[in-house]
């Protein structure tokens, strides 16, 4: 009688392991990222942006104008999603311009937009905190970006988001003689919500050094409206 249960309950047991082995477990989607890069036809894509131009002879100029991004297509394959579109610049007083096309797709590894002709690779998958890639494996020369604050809240004017990724493309607010800072804000379900681009060269004459006075440069500001 025990020789039988020992056998029914090995026979049971190897049942479970091969039920254990044959299971597909999917992977979730949202440990892995995919939500902070949303691809939807009908999502609209419009940032308020804050451009700041400083000159060689002393002068700043500041405009002050919205990029939208209109979808045309969608496409699907078995793993990646691409949508179309173009870029447009919109004036205070309502006129528009394109400035150029807008592609952006996804894989089960990578987030990547594409301007034109210059593509850049926007996320990698999964996230975690201090991940790092090549946003440019096309060019000779890589370009490391860094997840910063991943998961964790971001405020945006009056808006808080509870889940975000930060992506650090640069930041070198050390040097004395150059100011590069680009960094991204991811939210989740949303895309992006804010960028900042400041890349400004300092004054190195004997006089100035080190008291980083601007000589001349740009700073972009992109927080996107709802």
């Amino acid at each position: 009688m025990k020789k039988r249960n020992y056998l029914f309950l090995f026979s049971i047991l190897l049942a479970v392991l091969s039920a254990c082995e044959s299971a597909t477990v999917e992977p979730n989607s949202n440990r892995l990222g995919f939500q902070f890069f949303p691809l939807s036809l009908s999502q609209s894509n419009i940032f308020e942006v804050e451009e700041i131009n400083y000159r060689n002879d002393g002068t700043v100029d500041t405009f002050y104008y919205q990029l939208e991004d209109v979808w045309v297509d969608s496409l699907a394959s078995d793993n990646q999603i691409r949508l179309q579109g173009y870029r447009y610049k919109v004036s205070r007083d309502g006129s528009r311009e394109i400035l150029s096309t807008i592609e952006k797709f996804r894989t089960p590894h990578i987030a990547v937009e594409k301007l034109g002709n210059e593509q850049e690779v926007k996320l990698s998958f999964p996230v975690r905190e201090s991940l790092q890639w090549n946003a440019a494996p096309a060019e000779q020369e890589a370009d490391t970006y860094t997840l910063f604050k991943v998961f964790q809240p971001y405020t945006l004017e009056d808006s808080v988001f509870d889940r975000t990724v930060q992506v650090i493309q640069e930041d070198n607010g050390d040097s004395v003689i150059a100011y590069d800072q680009r960094i991204e804000v991811y939210a989740e379900d949303v895309g992006l919500i804010y960028k900042i681009s400041s890349q400004l060269e300092f004054c190195n004459e004997t006089e100035c050094l080190g008291l980083k006075q601007i000589d001349f440069g740009q700073t972009v500001k992109l927080s996107r409206k709802f």
